[in-house]
């Protein structure tokens, strides 16, 4: 699997890292929440050969207090050989075909929404739809420039005049300080499952978090080197958790929110303590996913919309398909691949 993801997505060549197949064993075969009868899937040549694969991301759920088990369809990948064969649609057509009860992925091509759409799946648009406030707008620009390749001379000539844009900019993008809040805390994954159902705002699904998941899953996310450093935060007024959020903050760059939960009526404080961590941190902009009970704080926050990474949902379950479709805040990044270093993380060691 190593080898063809390093051929395919990554560099070419065709030997990879040495971390990249224990990474994927970590993530794929041997995490807490692991279940085999939900494995990962290969397709083999007639000779043998491993000439495609597509990751199965298993994560407990919760409907109406009930468990069910949900699969996040993470890497697909296929060598060109075994494309004319079909082997993404035959690999995707037996994944969705499994004994899970909901199927999701959070960061799908268009080409993968298509091969979903015929397979009965569909594209959730509400839930694809990302968010932006930028702090230093002419660093965010270029900073999104650089990852074209037409754009990338463009932003690299520009780079010197970047520090004098923003300096002139800074007064009306930086965001309010965060009045009448504690100091914030670091989360602990002790404070997110004692205060779990209190963020959950009603929503009929839920990620059924535990110690030893989480354990796994904040050691991982914070080992992604490449998207900076992992900031985890409770937001808190006289000693009492209104929320938290879970983002990458790195730098000079824009950064990524991965999870925001908050009490009712408490969302505009814990995104004005996020926005002021994010400002401090040295981030260029911040980047999250939209969620009804966002838009209107958002929209006051000066921060932009535009359609992000496709979110695909896959159910013979028509209540679960509605439930991930409509809900809110209860499957975030964090819960399926988004975050994953698979393409981005050198594995040198």
């Amino acid at each position: 699997m190593a080898a063809l993801y390093e051929g395919v997505r990554r560099s070419g060549g065709s030997v990879a890292p040495p971390g990249l197949a224990r990474y994927f064993e970590r993530t794929l075969v041997t995490h807490p929440w692991a279940d085999p009868e939900l494995p990962s899937l290969v397709y083999e040549a007639a000779d043998g050969r491993l000439t495609g694969f597509i990751g199965a991301h298993v994560r407990r759920i919760e409907l109406d207090g009930g468990p069910a088990r949900l699969v996040c369809a993470g890497q697909l990948i296929s060598a060109p050989a075994a494309r004319r064969r079909g082997a993404g649609a035959i690999l995707l057509r037996d994944l969705l075909a499994g004994p899970q009860d909901v199927t999701i992925t959070d960061g799908a091509t268009s080409e993968v929404a298509t091969m979903w759409d015929a397979l009965g799946g569909a594209t959730v648009a509400a839930r694809s739809i990302a968010w932006a406030r930028l702090f230093r707008p002419a660093r965010a620009a270029g900073e999104r420039l650089m990852r074209r390749g037409r754009a990338r001379r463009l932003a690299t000539l520009s780079r010197p005049l970047w520090p004098a844009l923003d300096a002139a900019a800074m007064r009306l993008a930086r965001p309010p300080s965060a009045e009448g809040l504690d100091a914030p805390l670091d989360l602990t994954n002790e404070m997110l499952l004692e205060h779990a159902g209190e963020m959950a705002g009603g929503s009929r699904l839920r990620v059924a978090y535990d110690g030893p998941f989480l354990e796994w899953l904040f050691g991982e996310m914070s080992a992604v080197a490449s998207r900076g450093p992992l900031v985890r935060r409770a937001v808190r007024s006289r000693g009492r958790v209104l929320g938290w959020y879970v983002a990458y903050l790195p730098p000079g760059r824009i950064g990524q929110v991965m999870q925001l939960a908050t009490a009712p009526r408490a969302v505009e404080h814990v995104l004005d303590q996020l926005f002021v961590d994010a400002w401090s941190a040295g981030a260029a902009g911040l980047e999250g996913r939209l969620e009804q009970r966002l838009f209107e704080p958002l929209s006051r926050r000066r921060c932009l919309l535009r359609y992000g990474e496709r979110v695909l949902v896959h159910s013979r379950d028509r209540a679960l398909r509605d439930a991930v479709a409509g809900g809110g805040g209860a499957l975030t990044r964090m819960d399926g691949e988004w975050w994953m270093g698979h393409h981005t993380e050198p594995f040198g060691a």
